[in-house]
C-alpha cells in the first residue's frame, strides 16, 4: 500500500471518528450545547496559541545561557499540536489535544517518538565476580501457594 493510499484511510477514518464524536455529543448536551462546546474548545486552542506565541517572541531576544533548558523543544511541539488540534473542528480532535495539553502525557508521547523503552536506568550492571553467583536456569518454577490462617475473633 502505498503512502497516499494510507493517508486517505487514515484521514477518512478519523472523518469518521469525528462525526460519530459530535453525534455522541449533540444526543448527549443538545444540538446548541454541542455548538458551543465546539467553539469554546476553539477559543481555548486560540487562546493557548496566542499564549505560546508571546512566550516564543519572549525567549528570542534571550541570550541562549539566559534561556531554561529544561523544556525540550519537542515538548513545546507537542503542546503547540495540542493547541492545534483544540483549534480543529470536532470533539475527537478536541480531546486529543486536551490531552497533549497534559505534561505527564506529553513527556510519555515524547518517550514514545524518541523510542524510549519504561525501562530507566543502567542497561549493563558492572559486578565483581565476589558479588554475584551463577543460577542454573532450571525452567519456570510454579508458584505454591500457602494456606491462610483463620481470622482470629476478638473477644
Amino acid at each position: 500500500m502505498n503512502k497516499s493510499k494510507l493517508l486517505a484511510y487514515v484521514l477518512t477514518g478519523w472523518l469518521f471518528v469525528e462525526i460519530v464524536a459530535f453525534i455522541l455529543v449533540v444526543q448527549l448536551l443538545g444540538v446548541l450545547a454541542a455548538v458551543a462546546l465546539g467553539v469554546g474548545t476553539t477559543l481555548l486552542g486560540l487562546a493557548d496559541v496566542k499564549r505560546l506565541f508571546l512566550y516564543l517572541r519572549g525567549r528570542i531576544g534571550q541570550p541562549r545561557a539566559e534561556t531554561k533548558s529544561g523544556v525540550p523543544l519537542l515538548d513545546g511541539g507537542l503542546e503547540a499540536v495540542g493547541s492545534l488540534l483544540l483549534i480543529l473542528p470536532g470533539f475527537a480532535s478536541d480531546l486529543v489535544g486536551l490531552a497533549l495539553k497534559s505534561p505527564s502525557i506529553r513527556a510519555r508521547v515524547a518517550d514514545h517518538i524518541r523510542g524510549k523503552t519504561e525501562r530507566r536506568g543502567p542497561q549493563t550492571i558492572d559486578l565483581s565476580p565476589g558479588e554475584w553467583k551463577a543460577i542454573a536456569d532450571e525452567g519456570p518454577k510454579r508458584r505454591v501457594r500457602s494456606r491462610r490462617a483463620p481470622p482470629v475473633k476478638a473477644v
